[in-house]
């Protein structure tokens, strides 16, 4: 919370000194440009700030030069500053560029400590991590340049629409996951997951900000459109609030607390107090996912509840580990829709044939094209995902093209004992079964041997 609270004289909204980045600071409501008299550090002032522009020249930055980075639009103010649209005329290229608040860049130590994870950051390379172009300061300001994202953070999103589709969720929280696994493979945690901290871009994919940088402590990094911290830790980690040692397996209780937003359309928890939210962290069980969010698969419930477990020895050991968990729940989800999609691609020309049977009527070309065409996608579909996705990973001839967003799991795992070499080899008979049906067209007998194994071996690499 600001140390010297104040309110703007147009709008009357709370306005907060220590995040101003100059000696103005903008209203988040009517943006009217502010001027602290006398301002020289943020916890000097004392007096309420007067009304000296209009919302016309609401922000002294735009238009100004940062070394090389001309200021372009503001694009959204949280407690460690203000986060603009610039111009590096070097490159031909946008970045995303962060002041901080005079309030941080005169605490030589944070600068220091900002400074240094700062480069440890732009050492990351990850098609799903944000990356850090540059740190410096000039005229007295302290900035970050970023890769600048086209696009909207998760928080958007779901402000918007409510919550995600459970396949959507899984596609953006495996790109996280493969994220937080890169960055934790490099020594570097993240801190601070949350929805706003997640940047979704227009071909769909995720694109993690604030990678590895130094958090002044008490301070929401939240970075907002009305400027006003979030103000409640609604993904902090129990061990966090305890105020134990913060480890890879802390990013992923608040990975967890993210992700059940996105699929339940709120948080884990909820509270009147940020004091009561914490307690709820450290004691209470958030609603079964499912209650909240039916349409969830009940794979992806428990992974999610298991990244909400109190200890985080009950959690993933790692995020490769989580990793391994997502990609059988894909698996599983892509076979179901395809056998979905076979069913029907199957049943309209089952009954449409026999209609025109009955009433001896050929069936038009062009329909019976049509019909045989839905049928030949659908079988393609089923095959590609028998084929290429269930296939035993030890049974691939080459190794797969991994796609963006993806990450190899670096897990090591005991070989298998006799019994889990048994039930592998049992599933591998069903999968060849379905497999001999489908070629047969004999789609009953295919969907009776995939209910079976997802029934008796779905904790099999099928």
């Amino acid at each position: 919370m600001a140390k010297h609270p104040a309110k703007c004289p147009k709008c009357g909204h709370r306005v907060d000194f220590d995040s101003a980045v100059g000696d103005h600071i903008v209203c988040a409501v009517c943006h009217a440009r502010l001027r602290v008299p006398g301002k020289g550090k943020a916890h000097e002032v004392t007096r309420s700030p007067t009304l000296t522009g209009s919302p016309a020249d609401a922000d002294p930055l735009i238009g100004q030069t940062l070394g090389e980075f001309e200021i372009v639009e503001l694009l959204g103010r949280g407690g460690m500053g203000a986060v603009y649209k610039a111009r590096q005329a070097s490159l031909g290229r946008f970045v995303a560029i962060k002041i901080l608040p005079h309030s941080l860049a005169a605490n030589q130590s944070f600068i220091e400590r900002f400074s240094r994870e700062a480069r440890a950051a732009a050492a990351v390379s990850h098609p799903n991590i944000i990356e850090v172009h540059a740190v410096g300061q000039d005229r007295g300001y302290q900035y970050i340049a970023m890769e600048f994202v086209d696009g909207e953070t998760l928080a958007d999103v779901l402000r918007r629409e409510g919550r995600l589709l459970p396949h959507r969720a899984l596609a953006i929280l495996k790109q996280v996951a493969s994220a937080l696994a890169e960055g934790h493979e490099c020594g570097i945690l993240h801190r601070d997951i949350k929805p706003s901290n997640i940047l979704i871009d227009r071909k769909g994919r995720a694109k993690v900000a604030d990678f590895g940088l130094a958090k002044h402590e008490g301070v929401d990094v939240s970075v907002t459109t009305t400027g006003q911290a979030l103000g409640t830790p609604l993904y902090m980690p129990p061990e966090a609030a305890r105020g134990e040692p913060f480890d890879a397996r802390s990013d992923l209780y608040s990975l967890g607390a993210t992700f059940y937003q996105a699929v339940a359309g709120k948080p884990p928890f909820e509270a009147d107090t940020p004091a009561q939210l914490v307690v709820k962290h450290l004691e209470a069980k958030p609603p079964p996912l499912q209650s909240v969010a039916p349409d969830c698969p009940g794979d992806l419930c428990r992974i999610i509840h298991r990244l909400l477990r109190k200890k985080p020895d009950q959690r993933y050991a790692s995020t490769d580990e989580l990793l391994d968990a997502l990609d059988k729940v894909e698996t599983r989800m892509t076979v179901e829709q395809a056998a979905a999609t076979a069913s029907i691609a199957t049943r309209p020309a089952t009954a449409r044939h026999s209609t025109h049977r009955r009433e001896g009527v050929a069936l038009p070309k062009r329909s019976t094209a049509l019909i045989a065409g839905g049928i030949a996608a659908a079988l393609l579909l089923v095959a590609i995902v028998l084929v290429v996705v269930l296939w035993p990973k030890g049974g691939r001839a080459t190794k797969a093209t991994v796609p963006p967003g993806t990450r190899t799991p670096t897990t090591q795992h005991r070989p298998p004992s006799p019994d889990a070499a048994r039930l592998e080899a049992n599933a591998a008979i069903v999968y060849k079964n379905i497999a001999t049906c489908i070629a047969k067209k004999d789609y009953a007998k295919a969907q009776t041997w995939l209910d079976k194994l997802r029934r008796e071996y779905a904790s099999t690499e099928f």
